[in-house]
């Protein structure tokens, strides 16, 4: 009911709240929340690393995340969690690049990143569960049409 509640806020808020749900207090426990999962993820990292360092809290980590999102496919949960498996594998497999002549390609990791997500867009823009689900999901849909 919580989520189905944010839901509906998110696409009309006055609609929600004609419906007799308080808006305010639904969208201030979110974002209660989400604060108290952002800290929690803080302390584990902090924990895990012995180390904490303002650059942390720069646009690289962010990004990050935010094409751990676009991998995974955006507007569910888990396209997230395909997503952060998905970039942590493809980082390592871009940084791990064997040297092509004078190119070292590994050290230019980013740019390959930056090449595969694009492509990912262009291809699949749901991301990778979608492409998954299109696959799937067409053979079902070809399956129960021929039932």
């Amino acid at each position: 009911p919580f989520g189905r509640a944010l839901s509906g806020i998110r696409v009309n808020e006055h609609r929600m709240r004609a419906l007799g749900f308080n808006t305010f207090s639904h969208k201030l426990a979110a974002f209660t929340l989400a604060g108290a999962l952002a800290g929690l993820a803080g302390y584990l990292f902090a924990a895990q690393t012995g180390f904490v360092n303002p650059e942390l809290m720069g646009f690289h980590l962010s990004a990050h995340a935010i094409m751990m999102v676009i991998l995974g496919g955006m507007g569910n949960f888990a396209g997230a969690i395909v997503g952060a498996f998905s970039f942590e594998y493809l980082l390592h497999l871009f940084k791990d690049l064997p040297n092509v002549g004078g190119f070292k390609t590994g050290k230019h990791w980013q740019m390959w990143m930056g090449l595969f997500i694009v492509a990912l867009i262009i291809f699949a823009p749901k991301g990778i569960l979608g492409l998954i689900n299109r696959a799937f999901g067409s053979k079902t849909a070809k399956e129960a049409g021929h039932d």
